[in-house]
């Protein structure tokens, strides 16, 4: 993947005495001391994140599927990750190989970003990556608050688009999570070279509650094999009521867990599609 992305950002704010700075929080704007977009505390999430001590994540918005493509452009092409932050601060845009990311007026003006007790829902690293790549892509919708749940929803078509023009490949789409196909999703999540994501329901994941309406809501990437509840990836002769375990990339985690004591047939019934990305 070459990098398309140029230009750093500076130690301080000075160039919004000359332009104005494009990311400005309509609950604390600039010179207010809780403006989450300063240049001082967009970098210090940024050192953190490039330490691999924080990887991207959506909060309670529905930025599931932006995070999926920032969170593998952070840990293949770091420079890249990087370039991309400093673009979008300074700039208000930037494009990664084919993909022009450019948000809405709206989006780089946004609300709701701080709760009652003035703690950020969203970093605004987060909000200035994912927010954007989500808004660049809505035709109708604009995205300005991490409660804008509809504008924030990613299928699975976007999902594919943006990986593409980000210089990955797509390499295979499942459907039926049959044994086999399975086994076929874990020999590519075994390999370096592959990812893959998937749409789910977020009720199968630890800490969440199982639906009543069980429909597709959820972008998240595997970080493990599907296994058997001895550890062992799961084989063809693997029953229904059989225990199954999963490790995945969500809400910020890389080893998330899905819920203890779930059966294969109940994976089967929360899973709905897998996405294979080569590197």
């Amino acid at each position: 993947m070459s990098n398309s992305t140029s230009g750093n950002m500076k130690g301080g704010d000075s160039s919004t005495k000359i332009t104005p700075r494009p990311f400005i929080s309509r609950q604390h704007p600039l010179n207010n001391p809780k403006d989450p977009f300063t240049a001082a505390k967009v970098n210090k999430e940024l050192v953190n994140r490039l330490a691999l001590k924080t990887f991207p994540t959506q909060g309670a918005s529905s930025l599931c599927g932006p995070a999926t493509l920032f969170y593998c452009l952070l840990i293949d092409h770091p420079k890249l990750y990087k370039q991309a932050v400093a673009e979008l601060w300074r700039d208000g845009k930037t494009t990664i190989n084919d993909l022009k990311i450019e948000p809405s007026a709206r989006t780089k003006n946004p609300k709701d970003l701080f709760k009652k007790k003035e703690e950020l829902r969203i970093l605004a690293i987060d909000w200035m990556t994912l927010a954007s790549l989500r808004d660049s892509t809505n035709n109708i919708m604009t995205y300005s608050s991490p409660f804008d749940q509809a504008a924030g929803i990613t299928l699975p078509v976007d999902m594919i688009d943006w990986f593409k023009k980000a210089g990955y490949r797509h390499v295979e789409t499942f459907v039926l999570d049959r044994p086999t196909n399975i086994i076929k999703i874990n020999s590519y999540q075994s390999n370096p070279n592959y990812h893959v994501i998937s749409l789910v329901n977020s009720g199968f994941i630890s800490g969440q509650n199982l639906p009543t309406v069980n429909l597709p809501n959820h972008w998240v990437m595997w970080t493990d094999q599907l296994r058997n509840s001895d550890g062992i990836p799961i084989r063809t002769d693997i029953k229904s009521s059989d225990t199954v375990k999963l490790k995945l990339f969500t809400w910020g985690e890389i080893a998330r867990p899905i819920k203890l004591n779930l059966s294969f047939a109940e994976f089967q019934k929360y899973h709905f599609q897998a996405i294979v990305i080569g590197k």
